[in-house]
């Protein structure tokens, strides 16, 4: 059986050649590269421009992730270019070194954008509407922090700047308020997470104000994002302040008791429970709650924190996750909070927080 050879010329031509898919590609890549410097090329003149002051904001892309993505673009592109690019058996062995330079520098660029590419970026609310106002906020570790900026379509100024306790975020939370003064905004926000999203309290010194932009229009009808409390409290009677403490007592002495070996401070010294003593503090009118703060190690702070998480839970205490801490509750046992966390690869120590009921102290 014969095959025409118009069928071979069409079969043969369904698809290009690989020399003429490898152009193709080389020309993209070095579109893609030239896109990439120019990008990096305008974000550097917008920066130079303005002192400093004025960067690029799409989204939750700042100038610096921006940068980070042309950086990885251009990197890419010229690793594939390389890879590509034809070249005699004599001038190979000097393009290795650089193919290789190339694809690390991608590799690399990639993870550091990965591992910096967690940032958040919500709109300042006052009264539902608008503000004109961004806040960009990142988080790494025990460390939390965020950038007020000021909008002009993609262009934004940096005016503030903003904390969190523990990787905190207190923006996306939505536990900020805004005062409007009339000409200013000022911005009241909580530093540390709190689990029962009591509203943030106005009563002190704002955190930082802000001049009202009147010159734009803005959309209300906008919600801060700010979250159901975690923890509904129940009306529950109060207990006796003697008999907080002898609750707090209790589960100080059950936890530790609950460590794998022996507990030490993180001076090297064993911790006997019997010792430890009770901070008070103000709660109500005229009520106090008691609580007991401690840094410990044990011979497997893993295997600890497990066993005195399942000790509280055998205590009948409710259970709570916020950001890398876990949390046990109660409304109707003399412990109203207590928290765990193991930052074992940080200092080597579990931090441990135990509080009781509001008590009245009868």
């Amino acid at each position: 059986m014969s095959i025409s050879p118009v069928l071979m010329q069409r079969d043969g031509g369904s698809s290009p050649s690989p020399s003429k898919l490898r152009r193709r590609v080389i020309v993209v890549a070095g579109a893609t590269l030239a896109a990439a410097i120019v990008v990096l090329a305008a974000l550097l003149g917008i920066s130079i421009a303005s002192d400093g002051e004025v960067s690029v904001l799409i989204w939750t892309l700042g100038s610096d992730r921006l940068a980070g993505l042309a950086v990885i673009a251009a990197f890419a592109s010229l690793a594939l270019g390389l890879c590509l690019t034809p070249v005699s058996r004599s001038l190979l062995l000097l393009l290795l070194p650089a193919r290789l330079v190339a694809v690390t520098a991608t590799c690399i660029a990639g993870s550091a954008w990965f591992l910096t590419s967690g940032a958040t970026v919500v709109q300042l609310v006052s009264a539902g509407c608008e503000t004109g106002y961004v806040v960009e906020e990142e988080a790494f570790l025990l460390a939390g922090w965020g950038t007020v900026y000021r909008t002009d379509g993609v262009l934004v100024t940096a005016v503030e700047r903003t904390g969190g306790d523990d990787g905190y975020r207190p923006f996306e939370d939505g536990a900020y308020a805004v005062v409007d003064d009339g000409d200013s905004l000022r911005v009241w926000y909580t530093f540390n997470f709190d689990y029962s999203a009591a509203p943030v309290a106005t009563d002190r010194d704002p955190d930082f104000t802000l001049p009202k932009l009147t010159d734009r229009s803005v959309s209300c009808g906008v919600t801060t994002g700010t979250r159901t409390p975690l923890l509904i409290r129940s009306t529950a009677s109060p207990f006796a302040i003697d008999e907080a403490r002898a609750g707090l007592e209790e589960m100080v002495v059950a936890s530790l008791a609950a460590a794998v070996g022996p507990v030490h401070t993180a001076t090297g010294d064993p911790i006997d429970p019997n010792e430890l003593a009770a901070v008070q503090s103000a709660c109500g009118e005229n009520d106090a709650r008691l609580g007991i703060a401690i840094e410990f190690t044990t011979a497997d702070n893993a295997a600890s924190l497990a066993q005195i998480l399942q000790t509280w839970d055998t205590a009948g205490y409710s259970s709570d996750r916020a950001i890398q801490e876990d949390i046990r509750y109660s409304d109707i046992l003399p412990i109203e909070r207590m928290s765990i966390r193991d930052s074992t690869t940080i200092d080597g120590l579990i931090h441990m927080q135990i509080t009781t009921q509001c008590s009245e102290p009868r």
